[in-house]
């Protein structure tokens, strides 16, 4: 059986963009992430594989084409991915209902950590808005808030630059900012994108809690 992998962040460095693969015949999730690991150079992260917008179970057996993702460092139109610059103010504005009584804000910047850092850059994946669309509805159900919206930066940032802002409506300061650090928290460790940093000694890929450099 063929099956078509497409790679994402560090792995595309490895693998290239995507390749075939000659599976058996009702291979599942758990065997293809054994495959992919096979391949890796040590100390790199366990694949995450991704089926039709989604993570995929291990028993799930694969077929057609699946995505290979390190792990992460629609819907009502409360996320955007942009590679150019968004006002805060706009991300407020956003957010606003007519019983709204606080918003908090969150803004991520690249920092030089002590002048090592040059830029960070950006990958995301393209199913990143469904993705956060879901932690946002969670979020807010589970705190009470009014409404949120994401702004996710993608491709090279410079240090000063925003990376990511979330913004958070609620009736009450304490359902704000519950759900605001939920998002940011959920955003970190679950959403499929990565951070690619270029430092003054080399380029490293951040995912998880792994730094893996990047390979010339």
């Amino acid at each position: 059986m063929k099956l078509k992998l497409k790679f994402y962040a560090l792995y595309k460095d490895l693998f290239g963009e995507e390749e075939v693969l000659e599976v058996p015949e009702g291979t599942k999730v758990k065997d293809l992430k054994e495959m992919v690991k096979k391949r890796l150079p040590k100390g790199y992260p366990e694949p995450v594989i991704l089926v039709n917008g989604r993570y995929a179970e291990d028993e799930e057996p694969v077929a057609g084409e699946v995505h290979v993702v390190p792990p992460a460092s629609g819907g009502r139109g409360r996320v955007l991915v942009t590679g150019g610059d968004f006002s805060i103010d706009e991300a407020v504005s956003k957010v606003l209902e007519e019983e709204t009584g606080a918003v908090v804000v969150f803004v991520g910047y690249v920092k030089p950590k002590g002048g090592k850092v040059k830029e960070l850059v950006y990958e995301v994946h393209p199913d990143f808005p469904a993705f956060v669309e879901k932690i946002i509805e969670q979020a807010l159900e589970r705190h009470g808030a009014q409404d949120a919206y994401v702004v996710q930066f993608e491709g090279p940032r410079k240090v000063g630059e925003k990376t990511l802002i979330i913004a958070v409506s609620s009736e009450t300061r304490d359902q704000a900012f519950n759900a605001a650090r939920e998002i940011l928290e959920r955003i970190k460790h679950e959403a499929p994108v990565w951070k690619l940093e270029k430092r003054v000694d080399g380029e490293y890929w951040l995912s998880g809690d792994k730094e893996i450099r990047r390979l010339s």
